[in-house]
């Protein structure tokens, strides 16, 4: 097959990918490996399961990524479906693309459990196997750049926890989300706002007019922004410069939530550092006496070993272990609330419809070729249906001559018996 008949493929495309070919047939391997060279980036060529495999953990090592694998399903060493499985056990999604002279139901059945990406069964053409494979790699390219978009975003939303008040509440007002850094700051634990309206840690200052206004523009699915005055639960106040925007759904174009980003002013983020530097103090100043008190635990601990009524000081001594234990314990819960990293936002998933249409494709392939399965069967059963009615009437007449030929002999024995009475004679 000639390069310049391969028409309608991105080239360009293919010239950014690495394959590994595995094929068993020396001959075709010689025909195609110019072809591929040509084509791809890289291309990998092996003549069995086991070397492919090999060459596989050998660019994993060398860090030289393998973008779509093309084999052969029958070979020595390991087979085609051997090789889907290994490579399956730390790759879930490289492209594979299987082709076979078989028409293997149980084959199809078995690599469709292991993720095969694509089925061909020969007699093929190259340029249905080329186009397959910008197919696939698109649709990973594509999902490559979903996943690296969900961890920018990530990465994005964890910067930003750690600097702005965070909380989401739903199309009724009702918060569902909030971020370390606003418990920390109106200092209730996350429980006491999950479910409350969100406008529950607004300072009660603010004019009614403007959260109408404000509640009135988000149901306009418009962005809000302005300075918001909150309240803490020690009635404290702090301001932060708010933004609150809309999610819409893509499918409905409705409002699914909306989001609220706030930043502190100058004066509150001193506050914030001031607030900080007083916890922090009154964490130190705790472990101190903690240190102090055990130290002296252990102290009359020792002492009191030479008393004999021990038991009674060892019971007191418990008990203010317990307290003592106590106290750490909300030392450390305060410790991890400072240092606990911050919730992420619900993931987004991308690519279902290109999955589900992977899914359909190779599900319509199955059927058909169940559907050819059944006829071929069909075919074979009446083939016997007719030979078992040739054998048996060539059986009826085989027994219908029988009886002629012992008719006959019975004849032929009859008149040489006549003659021999008549020699007799």
């Amino acid at each position: 097959m000639k390069i310049n008949k391969i028409t309608m493929l991105n080239k360009n495309f293919l010239k950014t990918l690495t394959l590994l070919y595995v094929e068993n047939d020396k001959n075709i391997i010689t025909s195609f490996t110019p072809i591929l060279h040509k084509l791809f980036k890289k291309v990998y060529i092996s003549t069995n399961g086991q070397d492919a495999f090999n060459q596989y953990n050998k660019s994993t090592e060398n860090e030289e990524q393998i973008d779509i694998i093309i084999s052969e399903s029958k070979m020595k060493n390991m087979s085609g479906l051997e090789l889907l499985s290994k490579i399956r056990e730390t790759n879930k999604n490289l492209p594979f693309i299987f082709f076979t002279e078989d028409n293997d139901v149980d084959l199809l059945l078995n690599s469709l459990k292991q993720n095969v990406t694509a089925y061909f069964r020969k007699p093929i053409t190259f340029k249905d196997v080329l186009k397959k494979v910008v197919d696939v790699c698109l649709v990973k390219k594509d999902d490559d750049k979903i996943i690296h978009s969900q961890k920018e975003v990530e990465d994005y939303l964890e910067i930003i926890n750690k600097v702005a008040i965070v909380f989401i509440f739903d199309t009724n007002g009702k918060i569902n989300y909030v971020n370390n850094f606003l418990t920390e700051l109106v200092r209730c634990e996350e429980e006491d706002l999950l479910g409350e309206d969100y406008r529950i840690i607004f300072h009660h200052e603010i004019a009614k007019d403007i959260l109408e206004n404000q509640w009135a523009s988000l149901q306009e699915a418009k962005k809000w922004q302005g300075k918001v005055k909150y309240i803490t639960r020690d009635s404290t106040a702090f301001y932060a410069n708010s933004t609150i925007f809309p999610i819409i759904d893509e499918n409905t174009n409705k409002i699914r939530k909306y989001v609220s980003v706030n930043f502190l002013t100058t004066k509150e983020e001193q506050y914030k550092r001031e607030y900080k530097k007083k916890v922090l103090y009154n964490l130190q100043e705790t472990k101190k006496v903690y240190r102090i008190a055990q130290q002296k635990i252990d102290a009359l601990e020792k002492q009191l070993s030479k008393f004999e009524d021990y038991k009674k000081v060892e019971e007191d001594l418990q008990k203010q272990k317990t307290y003592n234990k106590v106290q750490y314990e909300q030392i450390q819960k305060l410790e991890n609330k400072l240092k606990n990293g911050n919730k992420k936002f619900e993931q987004l998933t991308y690519g279902v419809n290109q999955k589900i249409n992977k899914i359909t494709m190779i599900t319509t392939e199955m059927k058909l070729s169940e559907f050819k399965a059944s006829k071929k069967i069909i075919k074979v059963s009446e083939e016997i249906k007719i030979r078992e009615a040739y054998i048996s009437k060539i059986t009826e007449e085989i027994k219908e001559k029988s009886l002629k030929i012992k008719d006959l002999e019975d004849v032929a024995k009859h008149r040489t018996e006549q003659v021999l009475e008549r020699r007799g004679k």
